[in-house]
């Protein structure tokens, strides 16, 4: 054999080798171990467990406060201030492919529900943006520790989760393929408007009633994994709180995806919450927020119309069904209130499918992702209402069970995503879809098969010591 084809041999033996071994190490198989059996589950759970036991409950009349700001930018030509909210670009954040926005349809604004019970304070807060950013969450609750008594797990975080508004927000490659290059700029913008949101509620605090309860929308919800055969939470939760002299609040927590808008669009728009936010404004109340609720199998069904008219007919009917419900709701002045905030442990990425039992190897994984840093679980309860905040999108299905659960012991109950605590941690649906071909499990499942049923050990174990019973 000549000396030129020996090396030739050698060399694509030598070549062939190292395919082998990056593929070895840059693939895993699926982890299938019980998540019961696992270390993050046993930590996990004694964190709650400590959490609940070490609670404070506080008993007596409610103070409330309210307050909202636009967190509209400016698009602007030629030089750019950031402290004004004056940008030269942002894209429109949740549509891959979406557009840099050009103008405004409709003011997106940040909303904020301060609530005192003798001292003990917990601030919900919602905004029209795809995700609360991590990163903002992190430096609001540094400057209100910094400037008053909050602490960042007094702060109920979420988001409407409309996808025609800001990115640029999140760093890593996953960021920038949903929402555009990271703009620190943008960041520090929010949090000081974000901060002054909050600190603005604080000080609007007067005496206050508060009611919740729920209505059932069927008409404008669907189970997007398998359609009408799909489990279905249909429930529009709402909880009101009344300042006696003077202004009133809503806040509508629903399950559809707000996604009547697409990247036809390149303007900034609440999408269908924002119009059912403006409509109940418009029938009585000083301020109507929205949190997106398990969002992680759900989307919007219903609505005629082209572009716009679509989210406004859905908005405006999902605001129609909660005056039904409002009329019949009592509000007490009189508040039993305890919250829990309990740090939790994640298992390692199976992110990115490759084949039924394969993904991308986690330390390959965890580079295309923001740093993951502390991540909590927050909840609480206001007399029979009882509210757990999620940084992950949960699917419906999941939450059925729970919310049935709490009923059947006389509570009513919420769920909600982006609570920007951590990273976001992806859709969160049941194990019976692990494996079917469908974007929430096999582009957004980034944690296993187990993941589901491990969260939602934790948040019944959550919802038994709120609720003071057994589930």
């Amino acid at each position: 054999m000549k000396k030129w084809l020996k090396i030739l041999l050698k060399t694509l033996g030598v070549i062939i080798a190292i395919i082998i071994i990056v593929l070895i190490t840059s693939i895993s198989h699926i982890d299938n171990t019980p998540y019961f059996e696992t270390e993050y589950y046993k930590t996990s759970i004694k964190n709650i467990n400590s959490e609940l036991s070490s609670r404070k409950i506080s008993e007596g009349k409610l103070k409330a406060g309210f307050a909202k700001t636009s967190i509209t930018p400016k698009i602007v030509q030629g030089e750019q201030n950031p402290e004004k909210g004056e940008f030269n670009k942002i894209k429109l954040s949740g549509f891959g492919d979406g557009k840099y926005a050009t103008g405004v349809h409709d003011t997106l604004y940040a909303k904020a529900i301060a609530l005192d019970i003798n001292g003990e304070i917990a601030v919900l807060v919602s905004a029209d943006i795809l995700i609360m950013p991590p990163e903002v969450a992190d430096k609001v609750g540094f400057n209100l520790e910094k400037n008053t008594k909050l602490n960042r797990q007094q702060i109920f975080f979420g988001a409407t989760h409309t996808h025609a508004s800001l990115g640029n927000v999140l760093p890593s490659y996953v960021g920038k393929q949903f929402g555009g290059e990271y703009q620190p700029e943008l960041i520090q913008w929010l949090t000081d408007k974000f901060t002054k949101l909050i600190e603005d509620a604080i000080a609007d605090m007067k005496p206050a009633q508060i009611a919740s309860g729920y209505i059932h929308v069927p008409n404008l919800v669907t189970n997007r994994i398998i359609g009408k055969t799909g489990r279905l939470n249909d429930k529009l939760t709402l909880l009101s709180v009344k300042q006696d002299s003077a202004k009133s609040a809503v806040v509508g927590i629903f399950a559809a995806h707000a996604t009547t808008i697409s990247s036809w669009n390149d303007k900034f728009s609440g999408d269908y919450p924002g119009y059912f936010q403006r409509a109940l404004e418009s029938k009585g109340f000083d301020m109507a927020m929205f949190y997106a609720g398990t969002v992680g199998s759900h989307t919007n069904k219903g609505g005629e119309g082209k572009k716009f008219e679509r989210p406004k007919v859905i908005g405006e009917a999902l605001a129609d069904s909660a005056m039904v419900a409002l009329k019949k709701m009592k509000y007490k002045k009189e508040v039993k209130f305890s919250r829990v905030a309990s740090e939790i442990e994640i298992p390692m990425l199976q992110f990115l499918y490759i084949k039924d039992n394969l993904r991308l190897a986690p330390f390959l994984a965890q580079k295309l992702f923001p740093e993951v840093k502390k991540i909590y679980l927050q909840s609480l309860r206001l007399n029979n209402f009882i509210w757990i905040t999620m940084p992950y999108e949960l699917s419906g299905e999941y939450a059925i069970d729970l919310k049935n659960a709490l009923a059947l012991k006389g509570f009513n109950s919420a769920m909600t995503s982006f609570n920007g605590n951590g990273q976001h941690l992806g859709y969160i649906v049941p194990a019976k879809y692990y494996y079917f071909d469908a974007y929430e499990a096999r582009l957004m499942g980034w944690y296993g098969p187990s993941m589901g049923d491990y969260l939602m050990e934790l948040k019944f174990t959550l919802a038994n010591g709120l609720a003071e019973t057994k589930l």
